[in-house]
């Protein structure tokens, strides 16, 4: 794995998310990244980080930023990106300075808090519910197209108060909008598609907040949103649509994948099936394990030097890009005990998976609870369910993404 680079003599690896088989069991070859908790990816452009401690590390390092203007080679790897991609990392919560990323986070916080999101136990409930009604008939489902799809990006419009016939829209831009983070691994033509997906998604997200600002509703978010922005001191125009944007992606297409892969870790464990349904608490650690021991992320999130320094007993230049390998570091034995096992009783105080310190992703308690109503009501309405076939994945820049999953519903 490891080759001396003429040029610097920085350690290297030699690492290809095409290699067959890498999707489907990625975990052989994070055992190979963890030999070195740094090493540099010559064809990714960056270092990878593998250890739970040093990403933590980069986590909390002022010297590091989401910001990817910082990227010495962000201009040569992003030629002929079009202005609507531009605005929106620009001024998504990503890239703002850390004043303005604080300022724009607590106008939306409060709607995401653990209390908030509690309260919206019902409202996901039901929309579960009607997507477990309309399999009444049926003994083959899809998880991933049937199922999964449906429920987080229709949560977050009805928090936004956004009609159901956008669903699928903004669901294409979500995908595109998490597929423009690693533009640096895509073909022309993935590239092409990606940014017809943002163009035409950065104008639905232009065309909802118009709309609203025309229609304003009460105890709404949106409207709340666009009256910060009103007041001009609060949020800029470009902020805000790029906030909104940010909670459709965020709040849909990641929820996805964990509702695919736990239903999938959960039908291999039909004992934990029966313990989940005896003690429905247990779903809490269902979610949170399955995050760990079976993460749907190829890679983590990028972070850019904004100055010379030594982390992992190797030098990063100033403008070079980390990428930080969370599902990696998720099995590292110096921080979990039996990495391998899954344990749903574990604890994950700690853990990486939704991020750390100021950049903690901000929608992962709605996550949470997402995965919890729709697993837990999937299993409580089919208890006989049983895989008619191993799940099947597709290509994609930054997800082990599951293309399709069938289950036979039982009795």
């Amino acid at each position: 794995m490891m080759q001396p680079n003429q040029d610097n003599a920085r350690p290297t690896v030699d690492f290809n998310p095409t290699a067959p088989g890498y999707t489907e069991n990625p975990y052989p070859v994070y055992a190979k990244l963890r030999e070195a908790p740094v090493r540099y990816w010559p064809d990714g452009h960056g270092w990878i980080v593998s250890h739970h401690n040093e990403i933590q590390a980069i986590l909390r390092d002022p010297r590091f930023t989401s910001d990817r203007r910082a990227w010495s080679l962000a201009a040569h790897m992003e030629q002929g990106s079009i202005p609507e991609v531009e605005e929106l990392n620009k001024h998504g919560l990503f890239s703002l300075p850390n004043k303005d990323h604080a300022r724009v986070r607590k106008l939306v916080s409060p709607a995401l808090t653990p209390r908030a999101v509690e309260r919206l136990r019902p409202q996901i409930q039901a929309i579960v519910d009607e997507r477990l009604d309309s399999f009444a008939g049926k003994s083959v489902i899809d998880i991933v197209h049937d199922f999964a799809e449906h429920i987080p990006i229709r949560v977050i419009s009805k928090m936004l108060n956004i009609p159901e016939e956008r669903d699928a829209a903004f669901h294409r831009f979500a995908d595109s909008a998490v597929k423009q983070l690693f533009v640096m691994l895509m073909s022309p033509e993935e590239r092409e598609r990606m940014r017809v997906g943002i163009r035409d998604g950065m104008a639905m997200v232009s065309e909802v907040i118009e709309d609203r600002r025309k229609n304003p509703m009460e105890n709404d978010i949106l409207t709340s949103l666009i009256q910060s922005e009103e007041q001009g001191d609060r949020l800029s125009k470009p902020e805000l649509v790029s906030l909104v944007a940010a909670l459709l992606v965020g709040g849909s297409e990641t929820t996805v994948h964990l509702i695919s892969f736990m239903v999938n870790t959960l039908l291999k464990r039909p004992e934990l099936v029966a313990q989940a349904q005896a003690e429905p608490e247990l779903m809490k650690g269902v979610v949170e394990e399955v995050l760990r021991f079976d993460n749907f992320g190829k890679f983590g999130t990028f972070r850019y030097a904004t100055e010379d320094v030594e982390i992992g007993g190797v030098r990063i230049a100033k403008g070079e890009a980390v990428i930080l390998f969370f599902s990696a570091a998720l099995h590292d034995e110096a921080v979990y005990a039996n990495p391998q096992e899954f344990d749903p009783r574990r604890d994950a105080t700690g853990s990486l998976t939704f991020g750390h310190g100021a950049h903690y992703c901000i929608g992962a308690n709605l996550a949470r609870m997402e995965g919890q109503i729709a697993v837990a009501s999937l299993f409580r309405r089919f208890p006989d369910m049983k895989m008619e076939s191993e799940p099947t994945f597709g290509p994609h820049p930054a997800i082990r993404k599951m293309d399709s999953f069938k289950v036979r519903l039982g009795a």
